[in-house]
């Protein structure tokens, strides 16, 4: 009966371990997957950077924060079957759509500014081109946004005396 009882513990210990290691495949795909290409060294990583696990059936919405007097570049990543990465900017107070990369043939890169903070809501979806129709009905994989800003440069005040 003894064993039996540390049989059970053992199994849900590998069984939690297992799920734990699945999940988190997709967890730091910004950093390690196309987007670590479009890193630049005078910018920092912003802390909203990140992964999430998708299919192309998938529409996924992002609500992000933007500080003003900050440069960003917003890059999104994906498994070479998922490109390419449709996304598009919506002002949150407005609902204004700010930007859509469809108009540029799916740009995976862009950067943006604002002078004053701005909440934005980023609607994401991979169209899967390469994919056959059995694959996108089975296929789920990582997308990564690897956000990374940089203040405006500090204008000189020049002082006469």
């Amino acid at each position: 009966m003894k064993h039996i009882r540390h049989i059970q513990i053992l199994a849900i210990v590998i069984l939690s371990i297992s799920v734990n290691v699945h999940s988190q495949d997709c967890e730091y795909h910004h950093t390690e997957g196309d987007c670590r290409y479009d890193l630049e060294r005078s910018y920092k990583i912003y802390s909203q950077s990140k992964s999430v696990s998708m299919s192309p059936l998938d529409t996924i919405e992002l609500n992000m924060v933007f500080y003003g007097q900050k440069d960003y570049i917003l890059s999104f990543c994906t498994h070479k079957k998922m490109y390419p990465v449709h996304f598009i900017l919506i002002d949150q107070q407005t609902k204004q759509v700010l930007y859509d990369n469809e108009e540029d043939k799916y740009l995976e890169s862009l950067g943006l500014g604002f002078d004053v903070t701005k909440s934005l809501i980023i609607k994401v979806d991979v169209l899967a081109r390469g994919s056959s129709e059995e694959e996108i009905k089975e296929n789920v994989g990582c997308l990564g946004l690897l956000i990374q800003y940089k203040n405006y440069p500090k204008k000189k005040i020049q002082l006469q005396m």
